[in-house]
């Protein structure tokens, strides 16, 4: 993913209308040498008002802007292709010979007006062929359906106000896209006035990407007159501010790629990780290979291996350059010591115990080969011979065995002991009666109707439905689970799903990742599955919640998870979440469930302060339009959240907390208590006071620092109707 292969999608139904602010206005006149300009295209002058017609008639089509979809045109090939043989039989009114200059040129202004309009712009009639083209393809550029709205209002504000020069429309369009994010008029006029808008994109494309929702604090420091200097600036401020020192020592590529790692972790291996690698820049070490390998052997560490058997794991640069001639030994020792870190934290305690014992004979080059035979035993020994492994890699297996190792054994005798053939469907039966969801098994049909999802749906498999168990038994009080979960709710699987649309136009190449380098041992280690995916939350027009867990959930480490976790596991927690905070009562009408969404997303976002571009409290909504993940919505506390993914909005902070508040409580305290307590509250009670008491103490809080934390989160929850403007 950047990390679509490690997000977890959150799609809400609403949430399809994007945010749009777009200013309806009349045509502006035209000017003398605009008027010039369409005469020469268009060829005789008494077709040239005829063509503004034309040109301008698409303007109507925004009457509802409910029906803007900015997706459609810019992925649909097909649509592109209609339009254009469309656009070319009414251009031929005016050109009878259908071809030539002048009727290419004529079709080309066309196109591109209905481009602009199908995003909302009210072309004006003095935009000739060649600035509607640069308007196009401004607008091309962008992969964020909410940048392509603000966007589009500033460029319909400045039309309005009679401005004609392309150049300034788009260099206004991004001054009031740098503005959402906090960055102040005259900054922008000091240091990005005078860049190109493909730099101003990557500019603001790296500070979202690597700082998320508080991309703005980055923006505001950064130092450069071109990309690449802005990227360096920014990258350092960013290692810096995630409490890395010495990062004037590391060279550009090593900073990348230490950014690019914290992304990816989550608050107790970030903490490991960020606790070694300072220490080894105090020592003098700059080398990113040794940086990494460093702050992994301090989480495998803390898992059991100690100083002592990790040395015993080491090899040599001669016997790592034979076994991977394709890589330098430090790369190679690096990203072995990841792979090992990754299978061995996904296992429990017991479990872990059993893996570290099957390594007693082994080297670091091949225990990856001994602990997939040993989690193959473990699978043979918990799902006899009903559950199917032998074409897992590693770190499937590591993922399987430790979903299986907590199940109840009178669940594993159920599902796993008749015909292995019915297995899958024994504990999805067992699901259903235990906990109350549905699990969808109608391969080739999507629960929630979506046809082009069918093809994809297949009946959940064993591991699929052993993290479903999991899961649930992990968010469940004395068997019940909390408010908005059981019957309403349908989790299904699906494999090999095509990846979200880009927001790449089919007539725009698309321009290079502005990141780099990508040839670093992260969460690439692992080899990546079909979906791009690992789960997605949406709920059908009545509000009941649909789940769906992708493939990719089955194959991945949980580095931004809880130890003895699977990846499966801690994404189906966090999709349910955002079945159990959105959607409102199933039934209710959709005015209702809406406000309910509102509150329910401002509440939340007032623990870390969370606000939109004019400093309103978040709620999910501006105006009549739910936005998802929109750069400009900013967090101010990025501490108290708990992933990457969860800084990159409102409902994501929420989705990202809850997996930690189930399984590693303690460490939930420690990001926030306020939001801790604010869920306990939300689950009905989740943990009893006893309970919250032993909880604070481990996280290093008295008994008084959690009534303060209790009367913090019930004053920022009362005020935060009021500060969202929805009271």
């Amino acid at each position: 993913m950047r990390r679509e292969c490690s997000q977890k999608l959150f799609i809400h139904d609403h949430n399809n209308r994007l945010r749009q602010h777009v200013t309806h206005l009349s045509t502006a006149p035209r000017s003398e040498d605009a008027t010039d300009n369409v005469l020469r295209m268009t060829g005789p002058s008494d077709t040239s008002v005829l063509l503004d017609e034309l040109v301008l008639a698409g303007n109507e089509s925004l009457g509802n802007l409910d029906n803007v979809d900015f997706a459609d045109f810019r992925n649909d090939s097909k649509l592109a292709k209609k339009m254009l043989a469309e656009i070319r039989r009414k251009v031929e009114k005016f050109h009878p010979e259908g071809h030539g200059k002048a009727y290419n040129e004529d079709v080309r202004r066309v196109f591109n007006a209905r481009y602009a309009q199908g995003h909302g712009v009210q072309v004006q009639a003095h935009l000739d062929g060649s600035e509607l083209s640069k308007l196009r393809k401004y607008l091309q550029r962008e992969d964020s359906s909410p940048n392509v709205a603000d966007a589009v209002r500033s460029i319909n504000s400045s039309l309005i106000s009679g401005q004609q020069d392309v150049e300034f429309l788009i260099g206004d369009a991004e001054r009031a896209l740098f503005a959402e994010r906090g960055v102040k008029g005259e900054r922008f006029d000091t240091v990005f006035s005078g860049l190109s808008p493909e730099t101003l994109k990557k500019t603001r494309d790296f500070a979202g990407s690597w700082a998320n929702s508080e991309s703005g604090k980055f923006l505001s420091v950064a130092q450069g007159t071109n990309f690449n200097e802005l990227r360096e600036s920014m990258a350092r401020s960013i290692l810096s501010e995630r409490g890395y020192q010495g990062a004037e020592t590391l060279d550009l590529d090593t900073v990348l790629s230490l950014v690019r790692d914290i992304d990816v972790e989550g608050p107790t291996t970030s903490a490991t990780i960020k606790v070694a690698v300072n220490a080894a820049i105090r020592q003098g070490e700059t080398n990113y290979f040794e940086l990494s390998r460093k702050g992994n052997e301090a989480i495998l560490q803390e898992l059991g291996l100690d100083s002592k058997r990790l040395a015993t794991l080491r090899v040599s640069d001669k016997e790592l350059k034979n076994a991977y001639p394709d890589l330098a030994p430090a790369e190679a020792r690096a990203v072995r010591t990841r792979v090992l870190r990754d299978l061995l934290r996904v296992c429990p305690d017991g479990e872990r115990t059993a893996a570290l014992d099957s390594l007693n004979d082994a080297d670091l080059i091949g225990a990856e080969k001994v602990l997939s035979k040993h989690f193959g035993r473990r699978i043979r020994h918990f799902g006899s011979d009903a559950v199917e492994y032998t074409e897992m890699g590693a770190m499937q297996r590591a993922n399987l065995a430790s979903g299986l190792s907590k199940l109840p054994e009178q669940v594993r005798n159920t599902a796993f002991g008749g015909a292995a053939s019915r297995s899958a469907a024994n504990l999805a039966k067992v699901i259903e009666t235990q906990f109350g969801v549905n699990v969808h098994r109608k391969a080739g049909r999507a629960p929630n109707g979506n046809s082009s999802y069918s093809r994809y749906v297949q009946t959940p498999p064993v591991q699929t439905l052993t993290d479903l168990y999991n899961a649930l038994a992990s968010m469940s009080k004395d068997g019940k689970l909390p408010q908005n979960l059981g019957p309403s709710t349908t989790v299904a699987y699906m494999a090999g799903a095509p990846k979200s649309p880009s927001m790449t136009p089919v007539l725009l190449r698309q321009t290079a990742d502005p990141v780099g380098p990508w040839d670093r041992p992260g969460s690439w280690v692992h080899r990546e599955g079909k979906s791009g995916y690992f789960g997605e939350c949406s709920q059908d027009e009545e509000g009941h919640d649909g789940i769906f867990l992708f493939d990719d959930a089955t194959l991945g480490p949980n580095g931004d998870g809880q130890v003895g976790v699977s990846q499966g596991e801690g994404t189906l927690i966090h999709e349910l979440s955002h079945a159990m905070q959105l959607g409102g009562t199933p039934g209710a009408p959709t005015s209702e469930r809406e406000a309910s969404d509102r509150l329910r997303t401002a509440e939340w976002a007032s623990l870390s302060r969370w606000t939109e571009p004019d400093m309103k409290l978040a709620d999910g909504a501006i105006d009549d339009y739910f936005y998802y993940y929109d750069p400009a919505v900013q967090v101010s506390v990025r501490s108290e959240v708990a992933t990457s993914y969860g800084a990159s909005d409102p409902a994501e902070d929420f989705a990202e907390f809850s997996p930690f508040f189930f399984k590693d409580p303690s460490t939930a305290m420690k990001l926030s208590p306020t939001k801790f307590l604010y869920l306990n509250g939300f689950t009905g009670g989740f943990y009893d006071e006893s309970q919250l008491a032993r909880i604070g103490e481990e996280a290093g809080l008295n008994a008084e620092a959690l009534r303060t934390a209790r009367i913090d989160m019930e004053a920022k929850v009362s005020r935060a109707p009021l500060e969202a403007a929805i009271a």
